[in-house]
């Protein structure tokens, strides 16, 4: 410090110091670090360098030994490759990040502790992603944001590729369409009625064909927000045959439908009633659509009331009575009845609760 040497690790030799402390590397003599020094205390900038002497990074620190003001670093080839504004330590404002060859790659804005926008660019400047805060915080979120009115915002791949277009008003999205390297519907998220709808789809012989959507009750959460209250969700197979519905009510589950690839309804299970009272009546067909079984389940999934099995040729072949839940929610089975394929009654039997069975006058022996 001021051309005489000076151990930074020992206070009494800073003690009342003022000015610039310069550390080298011994055996190079490269600088390492600059720290300025105010009355023996490290207060104000402090520069850092590289192995081969460059400035890497360059701040003021407060009393606190926490950044304040402007924080910056550098490629080797001494290009700003970051700057931010800090307060006691905190970033606070914009923040700006840039290529080797100067070129802006990322652009964003820090408040309420948080990141509140940003903008990441290829190399042709063009936006790859865009977070909009509310409020306008930046000039260059201005147009892209649509706070000078609704606006269609394209982002591109780094390669220069169209990628999506999202739809921004005041700094709302409104409606994002996505597609794939191909140039290939991939993505969509839209408002109808209200309703937040997600929809996401895959690359069939080089066409877009609908997998998924997501329909949330109406809300007001960010549009590409997963979460919230469900109102509907459907599936699709590559061949864009519905495969699968499931309706909610107050985000509770009330109807799940299946189908098979060939189009044939596969299950169809209801939701009724809450708590105790609540009853699921679940229907299971073949695979060309025909009843195979009718069950009707309590909310922990135990039979109660009639159950129905079906012959291949759609005739009732079995029925199954079980009791009420008991106290621990456990159902019991009490009578049963089976027929053959062509309708006639084979065994009606009433089901014990030792387990024997007691068969009632007209049903047959080896049922």
């Amino acid at each position: 410090m001021n051309g005489k040497p000076v151990n930074p690790s020992n206070g009494a030799e800073t003690a009342g110091l003022t000015g610039l402390l310069r550390c080298r590397e011994e055996d190079t003599g490269r600088l390492q670090r600059e720290q300025e020094l105010q009355n023996g205390k490290f207060l104000g900038l402090e520069r850092f360098y590289d192995r081969e002497g460059r400035l890497a990074r360059e701040r003021r620190v407060n009393e606190r030994g926490n950044s304040q003001g402007r924080v910056a670093e550098f490629w080797p080839n001494g290009q700003l490759r970051r700057e931010e504004l800090a307060e006691n330590g905190r970033t606070q404002g914009p923040v700006r990040r840039f290529s080797e060859q100067g070129k802006l790659e990322r652009l964003s804005f820090h408040g309420e502790g948080r990141e509140l926008f940003y903008a990441e660019y290829n190399g042709a400047g063009q936006i790859m992603r865009l977070q909009c805060h509310a409020a306008s915080v930046l000039p260059e979120d201005r147009k892209p944001c649509g706070f000078e009115g609704a606006v269609d915002t394209v982002l591109y791949t780094a390669s220069g590729d169209k990628a999506a277009q999202m739809r921004y008003e005041q700094g709302r999205l409104l409606a994002a369409t996505e597609w794939s390297a191909g140039g290939v519907l991939a993505a969509q998220q839209l408002r109808e009625n209200g309703r937040r709808v997600h929809r996401q789809y895959t690359t069939e012989e080089g066409k877009a064909v609908l997998r998924e959507e997501r329909i949330y009750e109406a809300d007001e959460r960010a549009l590409p927000d997963r979460r919230g209250l469900l109102a509907q969700t459907r599936r699709w197979g590559a061949s864009g045959q519905l495969t699968e519905q499931r309706a909610y009510v107050a985000g509770r589950e009330v109807l799940l439908e299946r189908w098979y690839l060939n189009g044939a309804l596969r299950e169809r299970t209801a939701l009724s009633g809450e708590g105790a009272a609540a009853r699921i009546l679940r229907e299971l067909h073949d695979d060309e659509g025909q009843i195979a079984r009718r069950e009707r389940l309590t909310a922990e999934q135990q039979p109660t009331g009639v159950q129905q099995y079906y012959h291949p040729n759609g005739r009732l072949a079995r029925e199954d009575t079980y009791g009420s839940p008991d106290a621990q929610g456990r159902t019991r089975l009490q009578a049963r009845k089976e027929w053959d394929p062509d309708g006639q009654l084979q065994a009606d039997d009433v089901l014990l609760e030792d387990g024997s069975r007691q068969r009632k006058a007209g049903g047959q022996l080896g049922s």
